[in-house]
């Protein structure tokens, strides 16, 4: 039988332009590893999952990661309307300016309050966007199927 890939979308919180930083180098490193990448921001208007079996959330974390920090209300709004979205499995990362603070658990929470799988997560540093920008990308070519 033929390769197959695996159809996974990024959808992205681009506030301030911070998130689609991370999603060429991010969208080329999950197709070196067999997978079929769409990406979508939410500025963008409605997505639908058409087939794909995984997506990676995305969403901004400014400041001291206290007061704005990710998901917002507008993403938490948008990712529950996503028909179908209970079925996929899900990776999530923030992109911080200072630190992270909670915004990780709490997108896994949002992962696990829609109903879905949990994968893995990954926080990008602002000043450094390519620390451990593997992690993402290995942990779905190790989990998703």
């Amino acid at each position: 039988m033929a390769f197959q890939p695996i159809s996974l979308l990024i959808i992205v919180d681009d506030e301030r332009g911070w998130c689609m930083d991370v999603v060429p180098g991010l969208a080329e490193m999950l197709t070196h590893r067999g997978f079929e990448v769409r990406t979508h921001r939410i500025q963008d208007g409605p997505v639908q999952l058409d087939g794909a079996r995984a997506v990676i959330l995305g969403a901004p974390t400014f400041g001291l990661g206290i007061r704005s920090r990710a998901p917002g209300e507008d993403f938490v709004q948008y990712i529950e309307a996503i028909e179908g979205i209970d079925e996929v499995q899900i990776g999530v990362f923030t992109v911080y300016q200072t630190r992270p603070g909670d915004s990780l658990q709490r997108l896994k929470g949002l992962v696990l309050r829609v109903g879905a799988e949990f994968i893995a997560w990954h926080g990008y540093p602002r000043w450094d966007l390519t620390r451990g920008e593997h992690v993402l990308p290995a942990e779905c070519m190790v989990r998703v199927r």
